[in-house]
């Protein structure tokens, strides 16, 4: 004898007779629904729930509707059978019941029983998975109900559609006797589908627990799990199936249906399912009927109850692979809600469209900035190389303009020569004149004195011969010094006028008044002045004695500028060899150079102007420079 037989007989020898016939039978029609497990089960409390809001809604008025477990998985027999009928006929006596409900083969079975001895008039409905229990004879009379599939075939069709590469089918199911029968008659749904598509079957059930999940760890990668229920083990020991549920989908390394909507979400793909909400409905409409006296076919056997509909787990789909193009048309898709990508894709796009743009942007700025950086270092290496190579021309030019000065001075050798020696020769005659004054009785000092003061002027006159040469032989850093341009003239003039006499030259200086002064190299300037001069002074070379007229003129062209003009009274120069004058090496000289006119162009364009060279017809060559004016202030 069971624990809950023995509770139950306690309970009802605790209960007086008058305490029982206190309870006041409700108002309107009563119902007994007998299940076959405990009713906290989610399967049972969600039939008890549906069927009881299916009464109070067809029913003409209301019906009570009493539960009862029958508690056949954990216990059954003889015992259990009478301790329930003294239990029911004690607390039902003054409850009489309008109908029983009940379902699965062996409550209905235990539920005829009873009724036939507790109260054998009342109608009985039913929900049965067993057709042929309307095959036995003779048939219960006044039973009406349904017929519950459990459509393992149309589960693993499901299955195999949507996993194609299957080999294996393995089923999951309890130990207890209910489960047993039904597993043969899946098996008997299956074989054909496994003989047709040549799978191999896997026999999980009846297994203890421990052995259940272990086995469930080491599939085969081509199987697919197909479960019913797992209400005891093979020792008889009770589980609650939801529960098992768990801790099989845990284990398990492949992707497994079912045939209960209530484990619907737990990680099951799908399958046929059962609507446990339909099946309170059903029942609900049918016993509303029965108890309306509506004329049931009590002997007919029962009709098919829509209650099951092909359903897919969407999440399980993803979890598993599976493509969306393999689910059939018709099944229903539960918990397709979008993912966080399908939901908000077109926002995602749009943030990473928008910050590659941004990205695209800040990357193309970066690259104009950087060759930006390196175009300003470029440009900078290249003005410091062009500074370079013009500090190096710079320094070229002086060096050549040195050499050009010491070579112009070289010419003008003979010419100092005789400058310095006129002086030189005075200063000894008036010295050797001086003395013999002193030595006369008396001594003539006035011409002494007078001798001595020549002495002092030669002197003084050959310390600026020297003093202009050495100021044209010096060498140095460029100086941007003011200048007058009248003065720096007078200067090379009076160092080539012993040479211009010498050659028979006549010089004339038409040097402007008030000219403005220029900036720049004093020695540079003077350079161009004596190339200039001596150029002027070899052109006349074959011209005939007293026909050797050299016009120097300085003037003001225009407001800011200064000119210098050297014309001569030379064969003057060919219109076809004026651009060639100025050209490095270029010289219609036997023994020159070819560099002074050159060195003297370069000369006045480092200081900002311009030297070119005409030749009027009949008057020799005339070259000529402008410079820019320093300051408007006029020259002294």
């Amino acid at each position: 004898m069971s624990w809950r037989t023995v509770f139950f007989i306690a309970l009802l020898l605790s209960l007086t007779p008058q305490a029982v016939a206190q309870e006041a039978r409700p108002a309107g029609k009563s119902v007994l629904l007998l299940l076959p497990e405990d009713t906290a089960l989610p399967a049972m409390a969600m039939l008890v729930a549906s069927l009881r809001s299916s009464l109070w809604e067809t029913g003409d008025g209301p019906i009570t509707l009493d539960v009862e477990s029958l508690d056949l998985g954990w216990a059954s027999g003889p015992e259990h059978t009478r301790a329930l009928r003294t239990w029911y006929l004690t607390k039902y006596r003054e409850r009489r019941p309008d109908a029983l409900i009940t379902f699965r083969t062996d409550a209905i079975q235990l539920t005829l029983e009873l009724r036939q001895e507790l109260w054998p008039d009342i109608p009985v409905i039913v929900l049965s998975e067993d057709e042929r229990l309307w095959e036995k004879h003779p048939r219960p009379e006044r039973v009406a109900g349904l017929l519950l599939h459990y459509d393992m075939r149309a589960t693993a069709e499901l299955a195999l559609q949507l996993l194609p590469d299957t080999r294996r089918l393995a089923l999951i199911n309890g130990a207890s006797p209910w489960e047993r029968a039904e597993q043969e008659r899946m098996l008997r749904d299956l074989r054909p589908l496994l003989a047709q598509r040549g799978l191999e079957f896997i026999d999980l059930t009846g297994l203890p627990l421990a052995e259940l999940l272990e086995r469930a760890r080491t599939l085969p990668a081509d199987t697919t799990v197909l479960t019913f229920t797992f209400i005891t083990d093979p020792s008889g020991r009770p589980f609650v199936g939801r529960e098992i549920a768990r801790m099989f989908l845990s284990a398990s390394n492949r992707p497994c249906f079912a045939l209960h909507d209530t484990v619907l979400g737990l990680g099951f793909v799908g399958g046929a399912l059962v609507s446990y909400e339909a099946v309170g409905q059903q029942l609900g409409l049918l016993t509303s009927r029965v108890l309306r006296g509506e004329q049931e076919e009590f002997l007919a056997p029962l009709k098919p109850a829509p209650v099951d509909t092909l359903t897919l787990d969407a999440r399980a789909l993803r979890r598993w692979g599976i493509p969306r193009d393999r689910v059939p048309p018709g099944v229903r898709l539960a918990f397709d809600e979008p993912s966080l990508w399908e939901r908000y894709r077109w926002w995602v796009l749009g943030a990473l469209t928008l910050s590659g743009l941004q990205a695209l942007v800040a990357g193309g700025l970066v690259v104009e900035r950087r060759r930006r950086m390196r175009a300003q270092a470029e440009l900078l290496e290249r003005q410091r190389l062009e500074k370079l190579a013009e500090m190096e021309a710079r320094r070229n030019l002086d060096q050549l303009a040195h050499v050009s000065r010491v070579a112009a001075l070289g010419e003008l050798a003979a010419s100092l020569a005789h400058e310095l020696n006129q002086p030189l020769a005075a200063i000894l005659s008036n010295a050797q004149a001086a003395r013999r004054l002193l030595n006369t009785t008396p001594a003539q000092l006035d011409e002494v004195r007078e001798a001595l003061g020549d002495i002092i002027s030669d002197d003084k006159r050959a310390g600026e011969v020297i003093h202009r040469m050495r100021a044209l032989l010096k060498r140095g850093e460029p100086r941007q010094e003011l200048h007058s341009l009248n003065d720096l003239v007078r200067e090379v003039a009076r160092l080539l006028t012993n040479d211009m006499h010498l050659r028979g030259v006549t010089l004339q200086l038409a040097l402007a008044p008030s000219l403005p002064a220029v900036q720049g190299d004093g020695i540079q300037l003077q350079q161009v002045v004596l190339n200039l001069l001596l150029n002027a002074l070899d052109a006349m070379a074959d011209v005939p004695a007293g026909q050797r007229q050299l016009q120097v003129r300085t003037a003001s062209p225009g407001p800011g500028r200064v000119e210098l003009s050297v014309q001569d009274s030379g064969g003057g120069i060919e219109p076809s060899r004026l651009a060639l004058v100025f050209e490095p090496f270029y010289s219609t000289k036997e023994n020159g150079l070819g560099m002074g006119l050159s060195i003297s162009r370069s000369i006045v364009e480092a200081h900002g102007g311009r030297l070119q060279a005409e030749s009027p017809p009949g008057q020799g060559a005339l070259l000529r420079f402008v410079l820019p004016a320093a300051h408007t202030e006029s020259s002294p």
